[in-house]
């Protein structure tokens, strides 16, 4: 007579724990209030559940539950064109690693730029231990969308394809604008990207857009 009531409370207690609210990343978090754009032209209200195995592997699963409704439905990543979050877009990308971690993945990405230049940057956070307090903290990786990009490819800012000798290679990527490509090769201090640096993240992020922002811009 018990094993029923045991098998009852576990499906009660998983159900609960399934549907508990918790945001880790854009690619782990159950329970988030979300705009989901669909391909289709389609627009969902509701709340998204995304999973993923770790930091760096593709999306596993989104579900997406309209309104108030607590069914989720199911979504292939080719479905979803964007979803809004927190203040922010995310779309589906597939990151080219970094010097450190070679392989790709078909991941969710936080869009820093208005959608459809020629070049595009994107922020891909991830959660890593601390070493010395234990505690899981977030870190940001930035990733470029060149021009010609295909199967939505994205590339880390660490990655052999700009470093070293980022003003070299930058510098090529928009040679088809002289101006910026000069800026770039001579290290003009507002197109120079520091590795090591005060602040060194916001620096690099803000000569990013400066650059992006001259070669969407630019009249050839």
């Amino acid at each position: 007579m018990m094993k029923p009531i045991i098998l009852q409370v576990l499906i009660l207690v998983c159900a609960v724990a399934c549907n508990t609210p918790y945001y880790s990343s854009a690619n782990n978090m159950s329970g988030q209030p979300a705009t989901l754009n669909l391909n289709s032209g389609k627009q969902l209200q509701g709340k998204i559940s995304v999973r993923s195995f770790d930091n760096y592997s593709s999306v596993s699963r989104v579900q997406f539950a309209e309104g108030t409704d607590k069914n989720y439905q199911e979504y292939s990543l080719s479905d979803i064109q964007s979803v809004y979050l927190n203040g922010g877009t995310y779309c589906v990308k597939k990151l080219i690693g970094s010097n450190f971690w070679s392989g790709n993945a078909l991941r969710f990405v936080q869009q820093l730029t208005p959608p459809g230049g020629r070049i595009d940057l994107f922020q891909h956070e991830k959660m890593v231990k601390n070493s010395t307090t234990g505690k899981d903290e977030k870190q940001v990786e930035y990733y470029l969308q060149l021009p010609g990009a295909v199967n939505n490819e994205i590339f880390n800012l660490e990655s052999g394809k700009f470093t070293p000798n980022f003003d070299d290679k930058m510098s090529a990527y928009v040679k088809d604008c002289p101006a910026l490509a000069a800026k770039i090769k001579s290290k003009d201090k507002d197109y120079f990207y520091p590795f090591v640096v005060n602040n060194g993240d916001l620096r690099r992020k803000a000569v990013l857009l400066q650059i992006i922002h001259d070669y969407n811009t630019c009249k050839q």
